[in-house]
């Protein structure tokens, strides 16, 4: 939808296994036509862009680069790198393959979710696979531009790192205190009455689709298990401040907590 606002395509052609999805995707104007027929859909296409969870791109790619030309450039939008550029690198011939993840989204799903707004001025990762296609760069970084996101131009390993704590972690927290709370509503009957805007913001992320973030934890796995312990070692360490009472270091971690967040986001709570 934003490519075609944009006017940054002569034609966008969506594939999937649902007509139902290809038809409204069609009624809403994100795509001129649609296939359920991966062949018919990237017949002469200039760019593919792969959309699905990261196994499912991983399963697909030996196949699909097969029935490319080979000036097409291959470009996909999953949560994960690594995997997926490790596994261009095994395959059969050149492949212009670059890796993209939008850092923009929401916990919902679907076509009817779609907006064409969700990439204004959001920060877009191209990952180039060895050796780097400059001029597939140059192309995808001017698409990124024409929908109004931030290119920048990342490694695979960077990548993966930096993301597991800034989207991934924070979804398995949120999920870790849903399952908790859930916990003590099983033997606390007014729990939820208690469940206020506090519990909904923080635990929104846990509405993400669980087969696109199972996929996301099983293809970052190093990287997220080095972020959960941390966060373990900074419970811990929260855990002894208050049980001992040390105020001041208590205080001066949340401080510097709620100082981060004002200086990156522009906004400070104090209830």
């Amino acid at each position: 939808m934003a490519i075609r606002k944009a006017g940054a395509a002569s034609r966008v052609v969506g594939v999937d296994l649902d007509p139902g999805t290809l038809n409204r995707a069609c009624e809403r104007g994100a795509i001129d036509e649609g296939f359920l027929n991966i062949d018919e859909g990237i017949y002469e296409a200039e760019i593919v862009i792969l959309a699905t969870p990261v196994r499912s791109i991983l399963r697909i790619l030996p196949e699909l680069v097969t029935k490319i030309s080979p000036d097409t450039i291959l470009f996909d939008l999953g949560s994960t790198k690594k995997a997926i550029i490790s596994t261009v690198a095994e395959l059969a011939g050149p492949v212009r393959y670059i890796g993209g993840h939008p850092m923009a989204g929401t916990e919902h799903t679907g076509i009817d979710h779609a907006d064409d707004q969700l990439f204004n001025n959001a920060t877009f990762a191209l990952v180039p696979s060895n050796p780097t296609d400059e001029k597939a760069i140059e192309a995808l970084s001017g698409l990124v531009h024409k929908i109004g996101a931030r290119p920048i131009i990342i490694s695979a390993e960077n990548h993966d790192r930096i993301v597991s704590m800034t989207s991934h972690l924070p979804y398995l927290l949120a999920v870790v205190l849903s399952l908790a709370v859930e916990k003590m509503a099983n033997r606390e009957n007014k729990t939820w009455e208690f469940a206020a805007s506090g519990f909904r913001d923080t635990t929104r992320l846990a509405g993400a689709n669980v087969r696109m973030m199972t996929d996301i934890c099983l293809t970052n796995k190093e990287p997220i298990l080095s972020g959960v312990e941390e966060i373990k070692i900074l419970l811990d360490t929260l855990a002894e401040h208050i049980e001992k009472g040390n105020e001041l270091e208590l205080v001066r971690a949340l401080t510097q907590a709620n100082e981060s967040r004002t200086t990156l986001f522009g906004e400070r709570r104090s209830d």
